[in-house]
């Protein structure tokens, strides 16, 4: 399916308004409280994901939405927005500013046709079209395929607090220059550049990563699940909508299955596998 470039200009648009809003909030006396465990969420990221449902919404009238704060709002069609409105929470909250807003459009069997990754401190907005590649400020850009050496940045996840303690982050920083950056959409864009050379996270879902996974793509680089397959089978989808832990890996298509199979020689580890259990509205 190739979208009309009115879609695609008004989706970047819609992104950029919701990342200046985030920007508007940045280091301000804003609301934080938690949720779940150990998940922060702020008045920001409620604000942000309002707007882009409601502006989102006129944009493609009978798509669904999925946002991270208020789940899923079902379409009358097969298409699907899925938005992260603010990837990076927790270094919003504290002032870091490495953060930014997500948006894809998923198409009936949940694969992303085009994302968009916006970081509004950097000044820099990233988008892909499935089958049209990925760019930069209206720049293209690609991969990084050169051999890894020990001075390779290799992304990992910000969560490590699990048992047992992950072992593909002992092996990243062992071997490579480990890096958690706390947020995986920034990840996504510093591979999609060349700049990072791969990214493994055990947590993510799927708001995490819809936009990343085709800018990814369509720049040249492969997403995999930790096992080398892909990162959404249609099994994953059917029935009720989940909120499914979803352990992504992201490299380049030369260099990156090795690493993978460096970081992961059993594959998935067990515990990974397992769902959070369904989103509500």
């Amino acid at each position: 399916m190739t979208l009309d470039q009115t879609i695609i200009s008004q989706t970047l648009a819609i992104t950029q308004e919701a990342g200046r809003l985030l920007l508007e909030k940045f280091e301000t006396d804003i609301e934080v409280g938690i949720k779940g465990k150990e998940e922060i969420v702020t008045e920001a990221d409620r604000a942000s994901e309002a707007l882009l449902h409601e502006r989102l919404g006129k944009v493609l009238p009978d798509a669904g939405f999925c946002g991270e704060e208020t789940g899923v709002h079902p379409g009358a069609r097969g298409l699907m927005w899925v938005v992260d409105p603010l990837d990076g929470t927790h270094n919003y909250s504290v002032g870091i500013p490495l953060w930014g807003c997500s948006v894809a459009l998923l198409d009936e069997q949940r694969v992303p046709l085009f994302g968009v990754l916006d970081f509004p401190t950097l000044r820099k907005t990233f988008w892909a079209q499935r089958g049209g590649g990925a760019f930069r400020d209206g720049e293209r850009i690609r991969v990084d395929t050169s051999p890894l050496n020990e001075t390779s940045l290799v992304g990992v996840q910000s969560r490590i607090r699990l048992d047992p303690f992950p072992v593909h982050v002992q092996r990243t920083c062992f071997k490579y220059c480990g890096r958690s950056l706390g947020a995986i959409a920034y990840h996504a864009s510093l591979i999609a550049t060349g700049r990072m050379r791969a990214c493994a996270d055990l947590t993510v879902r799927l708001h995490d990563i819809a936009a990343a996974m085709v800018i990814i793509e369509e720049a040249g680089g492969m997403v995999s699940n930790l096992d080398g397959d892909p990162v959404l089978p249609a099994e994953h989808f059917t029935g009720p909508f989940e909120d499914r832990v979803l352990p992504f890996y992201a490299g380049d298509p030369v260099t990156g299955p090795e690493l993978r199979r460096f970081l992961f020689p059993e594959g998935t580890p067990p515990g990974a596998r397992l769902s959070r259990g369904p989103l509500t509205a």
